[in-house]
């Protein structure tokens, strides 16, 4: 068997593969709310409340974060020059309005060497509260309020960019009536 040139294509490669194979390397992997094999924090979202709301109603939707240990998400307000600030808010969309600020659990206030600074962020598991009301003319059925989520993680040694994620909560409208 000879070696192939020291310049080769995927064409000169794909048309030797078996269909399965070539079929796996073509399809996408499996999803999830944050890219990366080994995220530093995975999220989930959900309506406080399970019961079926109706178009006026106010809901609180509740965003949960999960921080690898070793690694910290920093938290809403942060000093100038300092790392990204977490920011939650919920999307334009028809079926409800943000209903005021999102608010969380306290963070912890310690001295960042990434930044050199006392900057306040959450290290776990932690909860945010994402109050919204639904639109008076908000449809019937299930409706998905979409979140964004931007934020910036670090270790004490090295810090990752910050990210915006997309997040939907599904709830359950009533018909008007």
């Amino acid at each position: 068997m000879t070696a192939p040139p020291a310049s080769f294509s995927a064409r000169t490669v794909l048309p030797s593969l078996p269909l399965a194979a070539l079929a796996a390397l073509l399809l996408p992997g499996p999803a999830s709310a944050q890219p990366g094999a080994n995220p530093t924090v995975s999220w989930t979202l959900a309506p406080a409340t399970r019961a079926p709301l109706h178009p006026g109603d106010r809901v609180r939707l509740v965003l949960q974060g999960t921080v690898r240990e070793g690694w910290h998400v920093y938290a809403f307000k942060q000093k100038e020059n300092g790392p990204t600030p977490l920011k939650v808010s919920l999307e334009a969309g028809d079926v409800a309005l943000a209903d005021g600020a999102p608010s969380g659990s306290a963070p912890i206030l310690a001295h960042d060497p990434a930044f050199n600074l006392d900057t306040p962020y959450y290290t776990r598991t932690f909860a945010i509260s994402v109050p919204v009301r639904l639109k008076p003319h908000a449809a019937a059925g299930r409706q998905q309020l979409p979140v964004s989520v931007r934020f910036q993680t670090c270790n004490g040694a090295t810090c990752e960019p910050p990210k915006t994620l997309h997040l939907t909560a599904a709830v359950d409208v009533a018909p008007r009536g």
